[in-house]
């Protein structure tokens, strides 16, 4: 069985994320890191991007949702569109920091294992007209690998979702990364984009944020401790 350590997966960096100035004291997260040399963040999306009904699944917007699937609890965490517009500036945003997900003190701890995974959803992650823009799309690849063609509803498009943000080229930055998006040719139809999941990740860790002391709230710690997850007191 794979582990972590075969991964390579470390612990998220904390600071500036496009969801905010950095994490909050004595508040504890979720998090996923990709070492240099370790699992490429590729080999974690999911492609095709499955497209999920938001209003049927009872999800809360705000916090992690706890799943059961088999024998194993899943933490759902849908990534808000305010923050990060595209699912690609989240991907690159973890790509380059790791994945930081703050979990409501309130959540079943206990129910944690090392076999339990962050699974993501996004507004924008399943393309819903593949065989209208393919044509469209110039120069195509599978970021997995799985030799999809552009008329398959690849993971390829959340690449070609996002406007660049520096002008005159193709780059697009980010609080803390940057990164080239693709473009469809001008005039062509445009990615008519529905709510999907797109990615599923081991958890490295939990982390219990220190007070701005330097202290923990042991209160926290004491939750966290309830998962069979490493548990580790880190920075915001």
């Amino acid at each position: 069985m794979t582990t972590l350590l075969d991964l390579a997966l470390t612990p998220a960096q904390g600071g500036p994320r496009e969801c905010g100035p950095g994490r909050q004291a004595s508040h504890i997260y979720a998090e996923c890191g990709f070492s240099a040399g370790g699992a490429s963040i590729e080999q974690f999306l999911i492609d095709y991007p499955m497209a999920v009904d938001l209003s049927r699944m009872g999800f809360s917007p705000q916090g992690m949702n706890l799943i059961k699937r088999g024998d194993v609890y899943h933490l759902v965490d849908i990534i808000g569109a305010e923050h990060y517009p595209h699912v690609a500036d989240f991907v690159e945003e973890a790509r380059a920091i790791g994945i930081s997900r703050k979990i409501p003190r309130t959540a079943e701890f206990s129910k944690l294992t090392a076999h339990s995974t962050m699974i993501f959803i996004h507004a924008k992650a399943a393309v819903r007209n593949a065989p209208k823009v393919a044509a469209a799309t110039g120069t195509w690849r599978c970021p997995c690998g799985k030799g999809h063609l552009p008329t398959e509803p690849c993971a390829a498009y959340h690449w070609y979702s996002p406007p660049p943000t520096v002008a005159g080229t193709s780059i697009r930055r980010l609080k803390r990364a940057s990164y080239q998006v693709r473009a469809l040719t001008p005039g062509t139809d445009e990615l008519e984009l529905t709510s999907g999941y797109f990615m599923q990740v081991p958890i490295s860790n939990l982390a219990v944020i220190r007070k701005q002391d330097g202290s923990v709230d042991q209160t926290s710690r004491a939750k966290a401790n309830q998962s069979s997850l490493p548990v580790i007191d880190a920075d915001s």
